[in-house]
Parts: structure tokens; C-alpha cells; sequence
């Protein structure tokens, strides 16, 4: 595994297209919290698929298809080579790793908890986050392998839509994996491992940003143990999705707040194309990389 390419945005994120030995390539992002208000500072944001199966309509990785898995020590691969450029650039120890790069997590399940493990034995990292859209039976397999472990994941639930039928526009999973079985798995988990499971809402506009979107999640939300995370969907030129307006978003924020435990999400990386959805599988000649 390489580095290929690498490009920097303003808010010290660094997106890397990493190579692999068989010529498939991934995309990784570091992130630096320069203004110390998160909850970590220093994380790297690793892919555990090449491609994903899932398909979500909003997302640049799940329009290009399923190639493969990554093993245990390719992920592995992609937070040394990330850490390394972090020790260069001069920046703060990693504290985190997160997957939510390319791929569903939980469908590569047994390679991503054995890099966990690799990651916390090589690095001494102990805090996690996992990016699903819910994968019912393996959230349940998670909390059940996790027990006694002493390492932090925290949950990070792509919801998207408030109610099944526009969860199902935007996610096909949610055929398989109603929107109840799925809130309720992701509540399960937070209660069982003491966290608090961040649920990830992209507006997008004039489908889920209404104030209708806001009373249905409300009721879906309110009184678990969750922290709604809002942003604007990050614009990946498909038809029919548009991203909702910084204002707009102001406004939908202000009006559930009150509601439900609720934040605005920093989105690194959007500048170089390495925001939520916008990672992708490329061509060998890897001219679509974008600064």
C-alpha cells in the first residue's frame, strides 16, 4: 500500500488516494480540530471497503459499485500511512479512528473488529466511531463482542430521512431494516456500551428539511439516548438532490433543538471532495482525484 496522491483543505483535513497491491485504490482523511471543540482533535477517517454494497443515492462511493473488502491489515495500512503524514505535518497524536470512509463497516464486520484490534495493539488508540446505516443483526453482534473490551466505540447512525419511505429513497437498506428495528438496535447499543450514538441527518433540499421532517424526528429521536448531528448534504451532482441552504439549515436547527439533543456538524474536507459521501473508488490514471 501507497500514497498516491494528497491534498489539504482549509480546515486541516488531508485527504490521501491510497493505493493497494492489487492496483484498487482507496481515499483516506485526517482531520484536525485546530479549534479544540470536539471531541477529538486528532482522527484519521479510514475506508473498509473498495466501493460499497449499499448504494445510497446521495453518496459518490455507493454510485461506483462493489469491488471488495479490505483486510484487517490494509485498514490497518491506511491509519500508519495517514499517521506518518501526520507526524510530518507537525500535527497532535491521533486519539481516534473512525470508519466512515468507503464502505459499509458492518459489512465487512470480523476484518474491521480485527483491525480495531491491530489498530489499539500498534497504536495504543483506544477510541473509535463506526458510520452504518444500520445493520440490525450485526449491531446486535457488536454489542456482544464488545463487552469487557476496554476500547470506546461510538455509534454513527446515517439516518437521512425520518420516515421509511424517504429513508427508503435515499438508503435501499432500509427495505431490509425498517426504520423502528433500526432506531431501536442503535438505542440497544448506546444503553449497552454507556455511549451517546451520534445520528447523522443531511438536509437536502425540499425533501427532508421541512417542518414536517422535524416533528417525525422529534418523535423517532426524543427521549433516547442519542445527539442529533445535522449538516447540509454534501453536493455530488446527482439529479433530483440539492443541498439545503446554510441559512435554511440555521433554521431547521433552531427548530428542533429544543426537541432533542441536537449539534451542527463540522464537515472536513469538503473543500478537497473528502466530506460525508464524497470518497470514491477511482481509475488507475486517478485523474478524478480533486483538490
Amino acid at each position: 500500500m501507497k500514497i498516491l496522491k494528497t491534498v489539504q483543505s482549509e480546515d486541516c483535513a488531508v485527504k490521501h488516494l491510497l493505493s493497494l497491491d492489487d492496483g484498487s485504490t482507496v481515499e483516506a482523511l485526517y482531520m484536525f480540530d485546530k479549534a479544540f471543540k470536539l471531541t477529538y482533535h486528532s482522527t484519521v477517517c479510514v475506508s473498509s471497503q473498495v466501493g460499497c454494497t449499499v448504494g445510497c443515492r446521495f453518496c459518490a462511493t455507493g454510485q461506483q459499485g462493489f469491488l471488495r473488502n479490505l483486510n484487517a491489515d490494509e485498514i490497518l495500512g491506511e491509519v500508519l500511512l495517514c499517521d506518518s503524514s501526520r507526524k510530518k505535518a507537525g500535527f497532535i497524536p491521533m486519539d481516534a479512528v473512525v470508519f466512515a470512509g468507503m464502505g459499509e463497516p458492518l459489512l465487512n464486520y470480523d476484518n474491521v473488529l480485527s483491525a480495531i484490534d491491530l489498530i489499539q495493539r500498534d497504536l495504543g488508540i483506544s477510541h473509535f466511531e463506526l458510520a452504518t446505516v444500520g445493520i440490525v443483526p450485526r449491531l446486535y453482534d457488536l454489542i456482544s463482542d464488545l463487552r469487557g473490551r476496554e476500547l470506546k466505540l461510538r455509534l454513527n447512525l446515517s439516518l437521512h430521512g425520518a420516515t421509511d419511505e424517504k429513508r427508503l429513497h435515499l438508503i435501499p437498506y432500509t427495505r431490509k431494516y425498517g426504520l423502528s428495528d433500526i432506531v431501536r438496535a442503535a438505542a440497544d447499543f448506546a444503553d449497552a456500551t454507556g455511549t451517546t450514538a451520534r445520528i447523522r441527518y443531511m438536509l437536502i433540499k425540499g425533501f427532508n428539511d421541512t417542518d414536517a421532517d422535524i416533528d417525525a424526528l422529534t418523535s423517532l429521536l426524543n427521549g433516547k439516548p442519542f445527539k442529533l448531528v445535522l449538516s447540509a448534504y454534501n453536493d455530488n451532482q446527482i439529479e433530483g438532490l440539492t443541498p439545503t441552504g446554510d441559512l435554511d439549515l440555521l433554521r431547521f436547527y433552531n427548530k428542533i433543538k429544543d426537541n432533542c439533543t441536537c449539534d451542527l456538524f463540522h464537515n472536513f474536507g469538503s473543500g478537497v471532495l473528502g466530506g460525508c459521501g464524497q470518497l470514491r473508488q477511482l481509475d488507475n490514471d486517478n485523474q478524478e482525484f480533486s483538490a
